[in-house]
């Protein structure tokens, strides 16, 4: 497989990364509202398991938007032409 086609989809364009960037604001302010509400002694049962159990799922969406634009920054800067992959010994054609 071609590396130079492999990081060509790991590469965001410019409004599609701005996109990523404000949600994963969004979702880290929404995130941060849970967990002061969670601080909060007026909640009733009900609604601190509802906020338990959708913490981790704000948290695992954080990580991969954070995961997306970094993987973006780091392999924008890439150039395709200059990455070489050495073969290691046990690689070779028997």
């Amino acid at each position: 497989m071609d590396p130079k086609n492999e990081f060509a989809k790991y590469i965001l364009d410019p409004d599609e990364l701005l996109e990523k960037k404000k949600e994963l604001l969004r979702l880290g302010a929404t995130r941060d509202q849970i967990a002061r509400a969670l601080k909060s002694a007026i909640l009733k049962p009900q609604q601190r398991e509802q906020f338990k159990k959708a913490l981790p799922l704000y948290e695992a969406k954080i990580r991969t938007l954070r995961d997306q634009i970094l993987a973006n920054d780091l392999l924008g800067n890439l150039n395709p032409d200059d990455i070489r992959i050495p073969t290691h010994y046990q690689d070779r054609k028997r």
